[in-house]
């Protein structure tokens, strides 16, 4: 079993959002990880439920409350089963991550503070590409290093956007064939004149990996993925390194509700 500097030797993923997005981050994880032994390949606990509702549409309708419970209780039974890192493979998801118990959310590997920690080191400028539920919540912007960063992040207009959520993330998670999805994703490339883009949707890890294969063009298409950066550093033992405590914005009280109850919080912040 792999073993990171801190003595953390356990992955647990929250999967299911949608299922072929964590199973492929799953099996990535795998081939950056595997040696002349299977036995020292990285632990992974994986939790893939998709019964969980549309981030998208809940979000957009105010169900906040009802997605954090979800979270949390996923979360807290991975801990439970001995994890102690965690991945939420939704990066939508994690407009709700700030509001996380501490316990919790100290564990937790942001696929956000992957991307932007990999935007920094580089000058490219990307396209950014992900749900409209990310857009519309402000998730990239709302992170503390969206200032620092803004300038390499090329966003996509409405028309676009809409495009890349029905088109493009939809189509991969109904199991289609890339080719369509990848076509679009080069001709938004083209039109915003970069060679480059964020996978700021889970689903777009498939097409990372689509273009990243050896009968493509090298270098034709860069990508910051960050299920694709944490496969890497879980394969060699180096999660501790992404972590980081969230001090900054402490989240309201919260308190896990009875089965099928809404969670309940002593203050009613909105993101």
């Amino acid at each position: 079993m792999t073993t990171d500097e801190t003595g953390a030797n356990l992955l647990g993923v929250v999967g299911g959002l949608g299922p072929l997005a964590s199973a492929e981050f799953l099996r990535t994880i795998y081939e950056h990880g595997l040696g002349a032994r299977e036995q020292h390949a990285p632990a992974v606990l994986m939790l893939s439920d998709p019964s969980f509702p549309d981030r998208t549409q809940t979000f957009l309708e105010g169900g906040d409350d009802i997605l954090l419970a979800r979270l949390a209780t996923a979360l807290g039974r991975l801990c439970e089963m001995g994890a102690t890192r965690l991945v939420i493979c939704c990066v939508t998801m994690h407009h709700v991550v700030p509001r996380l118990p501490p316990r919790l959310r100290e564990r937790v590997v942001s696929l956000l503070d992957v991307i932007f920690d990999a935007v920094a080191a580089g000058r490219d400028e990307h396209l950014l590409v992900c749900s409209t539920g990310t857009r519309r919540m402000r998730v990239f912007e709302r992170h503390d290093g969206w200032e620092r960063a803004r300038g390499r992040f090329v966003l996509p207009d409405e028309k676009d956007q809409d495009a890349i959520h029905h088109e493009l993330i939809y189509r991969v998670k109904r199991n289609e064939n890339l080719a369509g999805p990848a076509e679009l994703l080069e001709t938004l490339l083209a039109k915003y004149g970069v060679g480059s883009f964020v996978s700021g949707c889970t689903e777009v890890h498939l097409l990372t990996k689509l273009f990243a294969r050896a009968d493509r063009p090298a270098g034709a298409v860069g990508c910051v993925d960050p299920l694709d950066i944490i496969a890497r550093a879980a394969a060699c033992g180096g999660l501790a390194r992404l972590a980081r405590v969230d001090t900054s914005t402490p989240p309201p009280a919260w308190t896990a509700p009875h089965a099928g109850a809404e969670a309940t919080q002593t203050q009613e912040p909105r993101l």
